[in-house]
């Protein structure tokens, strides 16, 4: 790009060893937890209960259409 003013990073560059991008790693990682905004138990509550609630719902449809599916099987006599 003609106007672009960023400067390609040197390749020569040595990468700091595996132990202190390890720790960099997880010194980020802390921070980000600091960061997080945790639900309080009303919300994890509510939150629960709808997880709970579609995995009943997908448990329920597949039982259907497995119903559904073997029903249709023996009606035309490829099933027990």
């Amino acid at each position: 790009m003609a106007g672009s003013s960023t400067v390609a990073p040197d390749a020569k560059q040595p990468r700091p060893n595996v132990f202190k991008r390890t720790g960099l790693f997880f010194k980020d990682a802390w921070g980000e937890l600091k960061r997080v905004r945790w639900p309080n138990r009303k919300e994890l509550v509510s939150y629960t209960m709808v997880v709970l609630g579609t995995c009943i719902f997908m448990i329920l449809l597949v039982f259907a259409f497995d119903l559904g599916i073997s029903y249709l099987l023996r009606l035309i006599g490829l099933g027990k």
